[in-house]
Formats: structure tokens, sequence, C-alpha cells
């Protein structure tokens, strides 16, 4: 969701910088995308208190006050990548399509009500149905088993590297598209697209 239809990664940035304001941990750029581009909050914030050691400090309010954070940030400014809705709409005639974010489920229950696309999407699996987040195959085996189908048959649309990791780690095809990420680390995908409209049924089948 967060990087291939809401161009949004700058209010999670954002949000995840004012939480840890709160507790005394400056999160810069760098500290971001090492810790959380990709990843469920609660993997990320987990490894930043342990990393920083941040004293009397929970993931579970840190998520909270993130996510507070973030649904005021998007809730009259949510940005989406031209293109991607009618991609969307392109696809859903012809393909079964879920939606697997690492998002909260408050977070994607936002965008997704927000965009009037819910309906396009058989099953959405976000961050409170795993245990372990991306790079871990996790979310896209659930996807896929959720789906009913093997991940042989799945084809994965990522941005980021841990994305791409999960995708690949669960057996499935996947196409990158350069939203968030420099070509060079999204080497492990199968293509690499720059627009939305060269992902054609073409490069789909042959993925």
């Amino acid at each position: 969701m967060n990087g291939v239809i809401t161009d949004d990664e700058n209010c999670h940035e954002l949000a995840t910088k004012m939480a840890f304001d709160e507790v005394g941990l400056e999160v810069t750029p760098e500290i971001y995308r090492k810790f959380c581009l990709g990843r469920t909050d609660v993997a990320a914030f987990m490894d930043l208190i342990a990393t920083y050691q941040i004293q009397h400090a929970k993931s579970i309010d840190l998520i909270a006050k993130k996510t507070g954070y973030y649904m005021k940030l998007v809730e009259d400014n949510l940005k989406i990548y031209p293109g991607v809705i009618t991609l969307i709409d392109r696809l859903a005639q012809k393909y079964v399509l879920a939606l697997t974010t690492s998002s909260t489920y408050e977070e994607m229950e936002s965008v997704v009500d927000q965009l009037n696309i819910r309906n396009r999407f058989k099953t959405i699996v976000c961050s409170r149905d795993v245990v372990q987040g991306k790079p871990n195959p996790e979310p896209y085996l659930l996807t896929a088993q959720k789906l009913g189908v093997g991940c042989q048959e799945c084809l994965v649309i990522e941005d980021s590297e841990n994305g791409v990791r999960s995708a690949k780690a669960a057996g499935m095809k996947c196409v990158a598209i350069t939203n968030t990420e420099n070509p060079d680390k999204l080497f492990l995908a199968d293509n690499i697209v720059n627009r939305y409209t060269e992902i054609t049924d073409h490069l789909i089948q042959n993925s």
C-alpha cells in the first residue's frame, strides 16, 4: 500500500519522528530508512528501542502515538501515485487482487476507505495479522493462503527492498516500482519499472 498506492512515506516518517521525539530519540532520515522502511511498526519500533536503549518506552504505546499522528497527517492530504488507481481498476478486471501492507489496521482502513478501493481486493493482510513482517515472507505466505492459491501463482508489486525480499522469499514473482528506492536496492525483483503503465499483461505473464 504505502509506496505503491499511497505517496505517504513522508507522513509515516514524520509520524514516527514525532512519536520518538516524545521519548528523546531523534529519528533521522538515515535511521528511518534503516529501521522502518518496508517493515512493520512492531518490528521497527522494538529494534529502535533496543538499539538506542530507550528506557521506560513500550513499542505498543509508541505505535499508538505514531498511528494517531499519521491519521491526522493524511486526513485531508492523502496523496497517491499518478496512474495507480487506473492500474488497480484495470488489473481487477482480469486478476484476483490482494493488498499486503506493513501498516497498522487503522492506517490501512483509513487509506482504502478514503480511496474507495476496499472492494477491489479479495483479501487484505496488514501488520496485525502476522508475527513477523517484511522482509520475512510471512505476510505474503499468509496472503496466498487467504487467497487459496500457491505462491508460484502470485505476482507482487513492491516498492521497497524489504518488500521485494519478502515476496521473493515467499516464492512469488515480483515487479518493483522505483517510487521510494533506487533501482540498485530492488535488484532481487524479476522486473523493475518506473511507471505504472509499464505493468502490462505481457510483463505480468512473462515475469
